[in-house]
């Protein structure tokens, strides 16, 4: 089911994280499956991030960092390896995703279409004359 939504969510993106339980062997294999399809049809350009959570369980892990880093060199992607509970190189690996992302072609605000929102006012509760 995700898998056909897939793209709704990584259209126009200019990165993406991947994430993968560095517990559990399968959950790498279906990262991998995510990559394939993200290079097959995501954005040309997009800055790929592979991330190997949960290393505040590394006494359990099922993935090697070697086989991980291997994989993400192989397709020219940042890697890393987190720890979400513990906060663990999670603000360094957005540091570094942003700083691979290019920057946007035409920075001139004046450029840009824009728009004002503003509040409807309510539908009138009158039912007719």
């Amino acid at each position: 089911f995700f898998h056909s939504l897939a793209p709704m969510y990584y259209r126009g993106s200019a990165a993406a994280v991947v994430v993968y339980d560095i517990t559990k062997l399968d959950s790498f294999q279906t990262l991998k499956k995510w990559v394939k399809e993200l290079k097959e049809h995501g954005p040309e350009h997009i800055v790929v991030a592979i991330a190997g959570n949960k290393t505040d369980l590394g006494d359990i892990r099922e993935v090697p960092t070697k086989e991980a880093k291997d994989f993400a060199e192989s397709i020219a992607a940042i890697f890393m390896e987190t720890s979400a509970r513990n906060a663990v190189n999670i603000e360094e690996l957005f540091q570094k995703i942003s700083r691979q992302i290019p920057p946007l072609e035409n920075t001139d605000a004046d450029s840009h279409e824009s728009f004002k929102l503003t509040r409807q006012p309510p539908p009138s509760s009158k039912r007719c004359c």
